[in-house]
């Protein structure tokens, strides 16, 4: 059983082993999350030659060496080489997460298949037991969104802050926040009036 976790990992030390395709979205995903990227590869796709110029990776060509992953907060073993893999497993530190792309097992984390629109987003895994499985349920699930989901999310992350800041009561914060999920909050006539008159919003569903 694995625990389910968010992490904040921006200017966090990350590195990745590996150059070819899988390595790239496993490099993608830490670059759109704000990590420091360090690559170690001898070889690597145009894209990875793109980032690298770009300055949005530091990318070492070159075989991987022992102390490679020392500082880091967070490790991809994602090479094609068994005994390269196997290695970076062995020589991780207890307090390092890592993940071994070819043997799940030897690393201490797995990823979901990923969803992002906007603030949302729906993760899913299997533990290991079927990643097409898990992109399967992720795709079912993401093609009932629609256009407006984006936009009421941040309408609801707005409202939120606009609660928490004028109501004090806990229980009447959660009045408010519930009633916003009212389905008719997701016309967006309706949520720009509202956050055009918040203390009305909070007045009506306070004191009806």
């Amino acid at each position: 059983m694995y625990y389910p976790i968010m992490l904040d990992i921006r200017g966090r030390k990350a590195v990745v082993a590996g150059g070819g395709q899988v390595a790239c979205r496993k490099i993608k995903a830490l670059i759109d999350a704000g990590a420091t990227v360090t690559v170690i590869s001898v070889h690597g796709s145009e894209q990875l030659k793109k980032w690298s110029e770009t300055g949005q990776i530091h990318w070492l060509r070159r075989a991987w060496k022992r102390n490679d992953a020392e500082a880091a907060f967070i490790v991809f073993a994602a090479t094609d080489d068994r005994e390269v893999n196997k290695q970076i497993a062995e020589q991780a530190q207890s307090s390092q997460l890592v993940n071994i792309i070819d043997r799940y097992e030897e690393g201490n984390f797995v990823l979901p298949a990923v969803f992002h629109r906007g603030r949302l987003t729906l993760a899913v895994s299997t533990g290991g037991a079927s990643p097409l499985l898990a992109r399967r349920i992720r795709d079912e699930a993401a093609a009932r969104l629609n256009d407006q989901t984006e936009d009421y999310l941040e309408f609801l992350f707005q409202m939120r802050q606009e609660i928490k800041r004028r109501v004090t009561r806990p229980p009447d914060k959660i009045v408010c926040l519930h009633n916003l999920l009212d389905r008719k909050y997701r016309e967006k006539q309706i949520r720009e009036q509202t956050l055009h008159h918040i203390d009305t919003f909070i007045k009506e569903n306070l004191f009806q």
